[in-house]
């Protein structure tokens, strides 16, 4: 590339020296990187006479080449800007169910609306050791994890994390439950109610558990289900109530919710990553995932029609 550029200028300015000012080169230097060239394309390129010296033909041709190779070459260096920027990169992103549904749309809305040519794709891999698995053997490039208070996950070494989102547990009921106080709840207050859970191998199923011991009583779970689409379905037709978190509660006005009397333990989300990834959409990904959770925040004060003095989540940065 350097010998092209020589050419170039030598052919622009019609000598060594001023090939070697415009350059900022010495004139020998300007020669020895012709006679370079020479050698490699096995072709004299000019004539040299005491003072001047003449392109042949075949420079004048190698001159057209080194113009279109170098156009190409600055176009391959702007591409690959691109890339190294995020602006041409790609982005693949694994996540749980909820906050699928609830965060991630308006993040990658933003991403879409700032990186406009970047490949943004979306899977859901399950709980955190699915999505921290996909990250860790590289089909992912961000993943979003979720863990209770109670019930601490192992992230992977490799994997850095973010915290995004802290989230209030909730007691959700059919409209024929009835409680002493019809905004807030002690768990107490509920032991002898049937319960939905998540499965028994989740770690929501164990939070419950842990929960409700806490509280002095064995929950009676008699319906599982991952799916907080088929959890609710089985409260809004009185059959149990559940306790969720604020990403889970969706909106049907069939179902009834109580918030915890005292300051519980909640559930927090975490963007996790490979410590070794360069990739540079995912900085501005966490930022996007962490606006889009403020709107996500600021929702919940109103989205449920009940009483709602204070947000059912708080947004994280990392310390």
């Amino acid at each position: 590339m350097v010998h092209l550029q020589t050419l170039q200028a030598v052919l622009e300015t019609g000598s060594l020296s001023g090939a070697a000012k415009e350059l900022g080169y010495t004139t020998s230097a300007v020669s020895q990187q012709i006679a370079t060239l020479e050698r490699a394309l096995g072709v004299r390129l000019f004539e040299r006479g005491p003072r001047n010296l003449w392109p042949t033909p075949a420079a004048v041709q190698m001159g057209r080449h080194a113009a279109a190779i170098l156009s190409r070459l600055g176009e391959a260096e702007q591409d690959i800007r691109g890339y190294a920027g995020g602006r041409r990169g790609r982005l693949r992103v694994a996540a749980f169910a909820t906050v699928g549904a609830q965060v991630l749309p308006k993040a990658l809305a933003r991403l879409v609306a700032r990186f406009p040519e970047a490949e943004l794709t979306l899977q859901y891999d399950g709980g955190p050791p699915e999505v921290a698995q996909t990250v860790c053997e590289g089909r992912a490039d961000l993943g979003l994890i979720f863990e209770y208070d109670l019930v601490p996950e192992a992230v992977p070494g490799e994997l850095r994390t973010c915290p995004i989102l802290e989230e209030e547990l909730v007691v959700i009921c059919g409209r024929r439950h009835r409680t002493r106080d019809e905004f807030h709840v002690d768990l107490a207050e509920l032991s002898d109610a049937i319960w939905v859970a998540n499965r028994e191998d989740s770690p929501g199923y164990e939070n419950l558990l842990r929960l409700c011991a806490q509280s002095g009583f064995k929950p009676e779970i008699r319906f599982t289900s991952n799916d907080f689409d088929v959890i609710r379905g089985i409260v809004r037709e009185n059959l149990g109530v559940a306790l969720v978190p604020a990403l889970a509660l969706g909106i049907d006005r069939a179902i009834t919710m109580r918030r915890m009397r005292s300051d519980g333990p909640r559930r927090k989300v975490l963007a996790a990553y490979r410590a070794t990834d360069p990739n540079p959409l995912v900085p501005p990904a966490v930022d996007a995932i962490r606006e889009a959770a403020e709107d996500f925040v600021d929702w919940t004060t109103h989205a449920f029609g009940v009483r709602v003095d204070s947000p059912l989540a708080t947004t994280l940065t990392s310390t």
